[in-house]
């Protein structure tokens, strides 16, 4: 059986994966940094896909971040 992902979770990730950074996705989502990166972190588990390269630059897309985001 498929699994149903969480609207929270996608729109949270869409937000993050549209600003390059946790903390101005928090803002845009009135939750905290930690919990955005929590959802995200979620949202990971249940993929089964990183799907954020995290470095000081910012936040970018892995392959299967993107796969999801064109959805």
């Amino acid at each position: 059986m498929k699994q149903i992902l969480d609207l929270e979770l996608l729109r949270t990730f869409v937000m993050v994966a549209r600003t390059g950074e946790l903390k101005k996705a928090a803002l845009k989502v009135y939750r905290s940094q930690g919990a955005v990166s929590m959802q995200i972190k979620k949202l990971e588990e249940l993929t089964g896909n990183c799907l954020l390269e995290r470095s000081n630059r910012g936040i970018r897309l892995t392959e299967a971040g993107q796969t999801l985001l064109s959805y």
